[in-house]
């Protein structure tokens, strides 16, 4: 059985605000480098030059771009279960390593202390907005995979009937 969902990492409002905030610096920052290099105003003698405030400026604004645009993608497919944000935190577990599969309860954002990839003692966690959560235990590992989904059962299923299909052809 193949599986797969994309979930953004927060909550879409918190989202937003973050965004909206990383934006504002960023036209601070563009302001800044507009008054010194096109307007030629006097700077104080602390200011950053124009170069490095137009830096400043590109680099957070291409942060709040990915920050906007980052998703946990979760796949099950050939025999694996695939795992990563973005371009960051790949996993790839072969399904037939995994030996538990269960339903997380409470609230993994809190207990991971926020969203995203998240690593803690003997714990590993791809936290997003879902409100549903599994556990992965896998063979040789310490540490448990939480995933958070907004369809746990459909993702349980999908990993134990490959999981079945691959220990029992």
């Amino acid at each position: 059985m193949q599986y797969f969902e994309t979930q953004p990492i927060m909550p879409k409002k918190l989202m937003t605000v973050i965004t909206v905030f990383l934006v504002i610096i960023a036209l601070m920052y563009g302001y800044m480098f507009y008054e010194q290099a096109v307007l030629g105003k006097p700077s104080p003698d602390n200011a950053i030059e124009s170069h490095w405030v137009l830096i400043i400026c590109l680099i957070t604004a291409l942060v709040s771009w990915y920050v906007s645009k980052i998703q946990i993608i979760t796949k099950v497919d050939d025999g694996y279960l695939y795992l990563s944000i973005g371009a960051f935190g790949k996993t790839k577990i072969a399904l037939s390593d995994i030996e538990k599969v269960s339903f997380k309860l409470g609230n993994p954002a809190k207990e991971f202390l926020g969203f995203g990839y998240r690593i803690k003692a003997n714990k590993l966690g791809y936290i997003g907005r879902g409100k549903e959560a599994i556990e992965i235990t896998t063979k040789g590992e310490k540490r448990t995979i939480t995933v958070t989904t907004d369809n746990a059962s459909s993702l349980k299923e999908a990993i134990q009937s490959d999981v079945d299909a691959t220990q029992n052809p």
